[in-house]
């Protein structure tokens, strides 16, 4: 009974105070849900800030990586720069050491060569000769004695059948595979060792060469044998060897085509002397050797086949050391007429 009048007491309060229960429990679970929703945006504004803060988070991290890996391979880069430069400065120094030995073993052998030159110069200062001459090359002419006309540029057949008298020049010329069937080596100096090719001269010319350089020796004058028949072939590479050095223009001026070369005939030999280091220099006309042969030569039946003032009449400039054998009653008239050998025989160049 006392239970029944509690409750009473409570519903009457609330009505009372303008309030109805069923009212006041709808406005508590409204407040709830309220609440929960409240909550739940709470929850989802978090989880959104997280997600931009991980996103922040990795970006940075992203970021940090693409510049740790940048900065390593510079670093790989700097330590490949350093290594090829520290291997390049190991060569240089190498290369340099080796230079300085080269050049160090360069002044001994400088120095032992003329330690040898030394104790070799008495033998050689009389004869001037060389181990090897192998064709000298003679001296490139400065400049023309003269115009040389315009030669007849026809390739005609030298007469063989004129024996020691037989013309070959820039107009006639022989095959190119000729040799004489009569070839020996003079007995006389030469101003090298050793027998080559050019040691050569065909039999009656190398009788009175033998001749003519024992009548210089017994007149105080020394004469050395440079260089006598050369083949066909032989003339091929030096001439082709001339127009490299000097031009076909110059080279033509005292050189013969293949073909074209009297000591092809075997009736040449060039001649020198140990005063002009045994050169085939134009320097040998004024030395008492080189007028010696001027003035004697013929008495041995041999010509200064190209003489001074001649090139137009020969088509080559002047050269002191080429005698032609043509015989003592031809090289007699030859000299006395101041004449060539062309103009002897009557023929062109």
């Amino acid at each position: 009974m006392k239970m029944k009048k509690i409750v009473a007491v409570s519903t009457l309060a609330l009505l009372l105070a303008g309030c109805n229960p069923g009212d006041q429990e709808a406005e508590k679970d409204t407040k709830t849900e309220e609440q929960a929703n409240q909550n739940a945006d709470e929850k989802v504004a978090q989880d959104n800030e997280k997600s931009d803060a991980e996103v922040a988070k990795e970006k940075e991290a992203a970021e940090a990586k693409k510049e740790a890996e940048a900065q390593a391979e510079a670093e790989k880069k700097a330590e490949e720069q350093a290594a090829a430069d520290k291997k390049a400065a190991e060569e240089k120094a190498t290369e340099e050491k080796a230079a300085e030995e080269k050049a160090a073993e360069d002044k001994a052998d400088e120095s032992t060569t003329e330690d040898k030159t030394d104790e070799t110069a008495e033998e050689k200062k009389d004869d001037g000769k060389t181990d090897s001459a192998q064709d000298p090359e003679p001296s490139k002419p400065s400049k023309p004695e003269s115009e040389t006309p315009d030669v007849d540029k026809s390739d005609t057949k030298a007469d063989l059948s004129l024996g020691e008298l037989v013309v070959v020049n820039k107009k006639y010329s022989l095959p190119i595979d000729y040799k004489p069937s009569d070839l020996v080596v003079p007995d006389v100096s030469f101003s090298y060792s050793g027998v080559l090719e050019q040691s050569y001269m065909r039999a009656p010319a190398a009788k009175q060469m033998e001749k003519m350089f024992a009548d210089a020796k017994a007149a105080n004058i020394t004469l050395n044998a440079v260089s006598g028949f050369r083949s066909g072939a032989r003339q091929t590479v030096l001439y082709n060897n001339y127009v490299a050095r000097d031009g076909k223009e110059a080279a033509d001026q005292y050189s013969a085509r293949p073909g074209h070369s009297e000591h092809q005939t075997g009736l040449v030999f060039d001649i020198s002397a140990p005063s002009v280091g045994n050169g085939l220099t134009a320097a040998l006309g004024d030395t008492k050797e080189g007028k010696w042969i001027a003035n004697n030569a013929a008495k041995y039946g041999f010509i200064v086949r190209y003489d001074r003032g001649f090139q137009s009449r020969t088509g080559y400039t002047y050269e002191p050391w080429h005698i032609r054998y043509v015989g003592v009653g031809p090289a007699t008239q030859i000299k006395n007429n101041g004449q060539t050998l062309e103009e002897y025989m009557k023929v062109g160049h």
